[in-house]
């Protein structure tokens, strides 16, 4: 076998290897059900964004190298002094056929300066990417854990679904009998119908909760999804994260973009430079001197500057532009270090609250609502208590069930977001 041939058969056996992994991994998806990290996986896989910022970011390294380089030289050519009554390029000795080049210094250290601020401009982009891969993982979390809660609600309502119809056909029964009255049936009927509306409304805000979720990960939101509640570990401590937050992407990104708007301090002080051209010039003369021989050509050598004499108006309303630029930049560092502690404050408190209503919903309210319904469902059916009694231990019993799934949720999603305020890049 040729060495081309042996080339196209690995090349062959790699896609193929290939395709059995990803089908391996599909398969493995729909059988276990989609995890939070493959949610988040493939939503950092393919977002549009984070693709836009990584060219952006690439688009001004290029920029940085170009911006660095002298300005391009300028070629001059044409003829001068030509007389206007015959138009002869050799009638007088001032008449020139000129070919010259201009090549500008930029003043001072612009070149470099400009450079090092895009380079910086860049670097910000960079952290920008960092913090937008945050915020994506942040949004797929929660939207993941709405969508779980939702299928716990679903859960909770089948079995409040199937223990108000055990009610109604029990209630229909002693009827028959006589034992209670038709307003006894009636109401057990209302209440069964309430739950199967409940599962209608939860079935729109899983698809809404779905469709939400598909925004980053497309068709597998639609997927099944894993049973069990995510663990996504405790955050750190308030103090502990307020003292990260200095090295958050997006506080870094505005530092970077404070540093750029000093660099432009510095450039917009290389205005008070001049800036130099040289220009190189030949001139060929046709024609001959009055002693019959031939004329010379000539050679120029200029050098051109400007003089910034007059900056009151112009150098030094750049400057303080500059200025107000690296001061508004640092306001803005500020104020979202400021806000983001804040928000880290708040959901810190949050969550200690969420801890403390679980606890009181495991040890005390959820063990207390499941016995008193079931005293009063005994009770009912020792006609000791009244269908009233019953009904209302029922619809505790399961809204706190239903309360618990979602406090649940809320907890995970308060945990997501305080390790967004880590700044640990997933």
């Amino acid at each position: 076998m040729s060495l081309k041939n042996t080339g196209l058969a690995e090349g062959l056996l790699l896609k193929l290897f290939a395709a059995g992994c990803a089908l391996f991994a599909t398969l493995h998806v729909n059988a276990a059900g989609l995890s939070l990290e493959q949610a988040e996986a493939l939503a950092l896989r393919q977002d549009p964004l984070l693709l836009e910022v990584e060219s952006r970011r690439t688009a001004m390294e290029e920029m940085a190298v170009a911006s660095e380089q002298l300005p391009d030289p300028m070629l001059r050519m044409g003829f001068m002094s030509l007389p206007t009554d015959t138009w002869n390029f050799g009638q007088e000795p001032m008449t020139q056929a000129v070919i010259g080049v201009t090549q500008k210094f930029p003043r001072g250290n612009t070149r470099a300066l400009r450079a090092e601020q895009i380079v910086e401009q860049a670097g910000a982009l960079d952290e920008t990417l960092q913090d937008q891969r945050l915020r994506i993982a942040l949004a797929v979390r929660e939207d993941y854990l709405e969508v779980l809660k939702q299928l716990k609600l679903a859960e909770i309502n089948v079995e409040a679904i199937q223990a108000f119809s055990d009610l109604a056909d029990i209630t229909q029964d002693y009827y028959a009998t006589g034992r209670v009255q038709q307003q006894d049936v009636l109401r057990a009927a209302v209440e069964l119908a309430k739950v199967q509306d409940r599962a209608t409304r939860i079935a729109q805000e899983e698809d809404r909760a779905r469709a939400r979720l598909e925004t980053w990960i497309g068709p597998d939101a639609w997927l099944e999804l894993e049973s069990e509640w995510p663990d996504l570990g405790p955050p750190p401590a308030l103090d502990e994260l307020r003292e990260r937050l200095a090295g958050h992407p997006r506080i870094v990104t505005l530092q970077k973009q404070a540093d750029a708007a000093d660099t432009g301090i510095e450039l917009a002080q290389q205005r008070y430079k001049p800036e130099f051209g040289v220009d190189l010039a030949y001139g060929a003369r046709g024609g001959n001197n009055p002693d019959g021989s031939s004329r010379a050509d000539l050679f120029s050598v200029m050098l051109t500057m400007d003089l910034p004499l007059f900056h009151a108006n112009r150098q030094d309303r750049y400057k303080a532009a500059a200025v107000s630029e690296s001061s508004a930049a640092l306001f803005s560092r500020d104020d979202t270090y400021r806000r983001m502690s804040s928000e880290a404050g708040l959901h810190a408190a949050t969550l200690k609250r969420q801890f403390e209503r679980k606890k009181l919903f495991e040890e005390s309210l959820l063990p207390d609502a499941e016995f008193n319904a079931e005293a009063a469902f005994s009770a009912y059916q020792a006609a000791l208590d009244s269908l009233t009694t019953l009904m209302r231990a029922r619809i505790t019993e399961y809204e706190l069930q239903l309360e618990y799934a979602g406090l649940l949720a809320e907890l995970l999603k308060t945990q997501a977001r305080l390790h967004y305020f880590e700044g640990d890049t997933p």
